[in-house]
């Protein structure tokens, strides 16, 4: 065996190593779940879920069995989704089974019929008189009667059969719209984002057609909820993604990637096009203010700071997420309310050299 032991193989203990200190720190159990988790926390692999993780250490928020459990399931589970396509298909496969059963009969009885036909038919040649083929006759006529029957019971389960298949296929699709939507802001949620931009990279590597990420967050978004609770918070975020939505609705799709960070993919833009887009949705979100209907009571303005990334062929789907959300921290380190662009990432880093020289 050879003793050369290659990076990944040491990265990956050293990660394995940090995620099990860190479920011990906190207490959870190691199970399968739980490693997925906190792997992929101490790894970096999924900077949103990262940054909730360490938002909830920052507010001393403890990270117990039951948190850990709620993270997991809205990171990584695919539960209800699974769930909903094992009963469609499981609806299918009854439907189906039905149809064929019928079909069945359905060959044998005309096969059934057929072969009397024949034999009737072989008799006309032998008959003596009317009366012989009047019988034959009502023999025919009350066989064809069978094969009406038959073949109307048929088309009636084919058009049930059909129209309980049209109903599952509208449940799944239902069921797959739903889980794809954020249920408080309803415009599309992380895991919808992060299929769209695998599916937008790798489209674009075949057909060679640019896009921009924008990534924006609610300023100072914490003071909503401590100062006026929760549903004043969940107000704020219902305003900000009915914003999102209309200033999108033909170039873009806007998602809620957490908490109070949103993300608009662009489609075939530049850098310039989609900072006109964020600049736009600043300005009207800037005009928005929350207020009590019944009271008057004023909660105050809603402001929120863009972050913009264009897409590199030698993108994934993280990196271009990363200098879109540095780029997203330029600008609140830099008064917030405003838009920068990965491009001012370098001038910063040049300013703060100059300086410090």
């Amino acid at each position: 065996m050879s003793s050369f032991t290659s990076p990944d193989f040491q990265l990956t203990v050293e990660n394995s190593t940090k995620a099990l200190n860190e479920m011990k720190i906190h207490q959870v159990l190691p199970i399968p779940e739980n490693y997925h988790l906190w792997y992929t926390y101490t790894g970096d692999y999924d900077l949103s879920l990262t940054k909730v993780i360490d938002k909830l250490i920052f507010d001393n928020i403890p990270i117990d069995e039951s948190v850990s459990k709620k993270l997991y399931q809205k990171f990584f589970s695919k539960d209800d989704e699974k769930k909903a396509i094992n009963q469609a298909g499981e609806g299918f496969k009854i439907e189906i089974t039905k149809l064929i059963d019928v079909l069945k009969d359905a060959s044998k009885n005309t096969s059934g019929h057929t072969t009397s036909l024949a034999n009737h038919l072989d008799k006309l040649s032998d008959f003596d008189g009317a009366n012989e083929l009047s019988d034959i006759i009502k023999l025919v006529l009350k066989d064809v009667e069978k094969l009406n029957s038959q073949s109307h019971k048929l088309e009636e389960q084919l058009e049930k059969s059909s129209d309980k298949i049209k109903g599952l296929e509208s449940n799944l699709e239902n069921a797959r719209i739903e889980s794809r939507t954020d249920a408080l802001t309803n415009i599309g949620n992380r895991k919808y984002f992060d299929e769209k931009l695998s599916e937008l990279i790798g489209v674009i590597n075949t057909e060679q057609n640019g896009f921009s990420l924008i990534i924006s967050d609610i300023d100072h978004f914490k003071k909503f909820n401590d100062t006026f609770g929760h549903q004043i918070g969940d107000q704020v975020l219902k305003i900000v993604a009915h914003v999102l939505k209309n200033a999108t609705s033909s170039i873009g799709l806007p998602y809620r990637y957490g908490g109070e960070e949103f993300v608009i993919l662009v489609p075939n833009s530049k850098l310039e096009e989609a900072t006109t887009l964020a600049q736009t949705i600043r300005q009207v979100i800037s005009t928005k203010s929350i207020k009590n209907k019944n009271t008057g009571q004023d909660f105050g303005k809603i402001t929120m700071s863009f972050g913009i990334a264009q897409f590199r062929n030698s993108d994934s789907p993280a990196s271009i997420i990363h200098r879109a959300d540095e780029a997203m921290y330029l600008a609140k380190d830099n008064g917030r309310n405003r838009v920068q662009l990965e491009t001012d990432l370098s001038k910063d880093e040049s300013s703060n050299m100059a300086m410090q020289v």
